[in-house]
C-alpha cells in the first residue's frame, strides 16, 4: 500500500512537471485604446506613456483610436474585452465617471479596474484672438444678452459638464458645438466658426503659443499663464480639471496589475517622459493604490448626485 501511494505522489508529481508553466505578465502586444480621435489630450499623453511602457515591458504597447459616442464606443469595448491585461483603456473624467452617470452606456465605473493616473490638465476658456471679449467679464456680460457659441466634445463630456458648471455660477448660457475631440474644437475656434472654446493644454498651447486665441480663465493661476486669473479668482468654485489614466476590465489578475503599476512608475520618472509631459502641456500626476481609487469613486458619486438633478 505505501508503495502505491509512493507511486501515485510520485506519478502526480511527474504530471505537474509535464504542465506548461504559467507565463510571465507580458508575453506577447499589449494594446491600449484611446476612446478619442488622435491629437488630443488624452491620445497625447497615452502615446507618450506607450512608448515609455514598451522599453520596460520588452512588448509592444500599441496605441489605437477607437472614436466615437463621447468616447463611449471604445470605453465599451475594454469594458467587454477579455480581462488579461493586453486590453487597456485611456480613462479619464469625462469617459469613466461623466458619461455613465449622464447618458446610457453598457458600463459605469465598476466595469473596469482602475490601474494608474498619469496626469492631469486644467481647463480652460478661450475666445479667438482678435475676439471683442478681451478677459472673462467681458464674455460673460455677452453671453448674458445672447447665447455665444461654444465649443466642447459632445453633450455628456467632461468639457460640457464643467462648462456648465462655469456658466451656472457666472449666470451665462452658451450654445454648444460639439467637436470629436478638444483639438477639432480648437480648429473651429480658430477658424472663426465659434465664439469661444473649453479645452485643456494639449490642445489649446500650440495655438495660444501662436497667437491665435486668447485665454480668459484657466482651472489653477500658474506660471504658465502668467496674467490669466483662475475661475477661483473670478469666484466660482469647483475644480475644473481633467485627467488620464490607464484602466483594465473588471477582473483583471492583481498581478497584472501590480505589474504595469511597478512599470508606470518607472516610466513616469524618466527624463524624457517628464519632459514630453512639459511639451504637452500635461502636469504628471501619477497615482495608484486604494487611496486614488477612493478619490475617484467619491468623484463618480458626486458626478451622480449632478446627473440627478439634471434629471429632476
Amino acid at each position: 500500500m505505501r508503495n502505491a501511494r509512493l507511486l501515485a505522489a510520485g506519478s502526480t508529481a511527474l504530471a505537474l512537471l509535464a504542465l506548461p508553466a504559467l507565463a510571465e505578465y507580458p508575453e506577447k502586444p499589449i494594446k491600449v485604446i484611446v476612446p478619442w480621435g488622435a491629437g488630443g489630450d488624452s491620445d497625447l499623453t497615452t502615446r507618450v506613456w506607450a512608448d515609455a511602457m514598451e522599453d520596460i515591458l520588452g512588448v509592444p504597447v500599441a496605441v489605437i483610436n477607437k472614436a466615437g459616442g463621447t468616447g463611449v464606443v471604445g470605453t465599451t469595448a475594454v469594458a467587454m474585452a477579455r480581462p488579461d491585461g493586453y486590453t487597456l483603456l485611456n480613462a479619464g473624467l469625462s469617459n469613466v465617471q461623466v458619461t455613465p452617470n449622464f447618458a446610457q452606456v453598457p458600463y459605469d465605473f465598476d466595469s473596469f479596474t482602475p490601474v494608474v493616473k498619469l496626469s492631469s490638465v486644467p481647463l480652460g476658456l478661450l475666445v479667438k484672438a482678435d475676439s471683442p471679449y478681451a478677459d472673462f467679464e467681458d464674455f460673460a456680460a455677452a453671453a448674458k444678452g445672447t447665447a455665444l457659441t461654444q465649443g466642447s466634445w459632445g453633450a455628456a463630456s467632461s468639457g460640457t459638464i464643467l462648462a456648465n458648471i462655469i456658466a451656472d455660477q457666472a449666470e451665462y448660457d452658451v450654445n454648444y458645438v460639439h467637436a470629436n475631440t478638444t483639438a477639432e474644437s480648437m480648429v473651429s475656434l480658430v477658424g472663426g466658426h465659434i465664439d469661444s472654446a473649453v479645452s485643456f493644454p494639449p490642445a489649446f498651447d500650440p495655438h495660444l503659443k501662436s497667437g491665435a486665441v486668447r485665454l480668459l480663465a484657466v482651472n489653477t493661476a500658474s506660471d504658465s499663464y502668467a496674467d490669466v486669473p483662475s475661475f477661483a479668482d473670478l469666484g466660482i468654485a469647483g475644480d475644473f480639471e481633467g485627467w488620464s489614466g490607464i484602466f483594465a476590465p473588471k477582473g483583471v489578475p492583481q498581478e497584472v496589475v501590480d505589474r504595469l503599476v511597478e512599470a508606470s512608475t518607472e516610466a513616469m520618472q524618466d527624463p524624457e517622459v517628464i519632459e514630453a509631459f512639459a511639451n504637452i502641456g500635461a502636469t504628471i500626476d501619477f497615482r495608484s493604490g486604494e487611496d486614488w481609487v477612493a478619490d475617484l469613486r467619491e468623484t463618480y458619486g458626486i458626478m451622480g448626485e449632478a446627473a440627478a438633478k439634471v434629471s429632476n
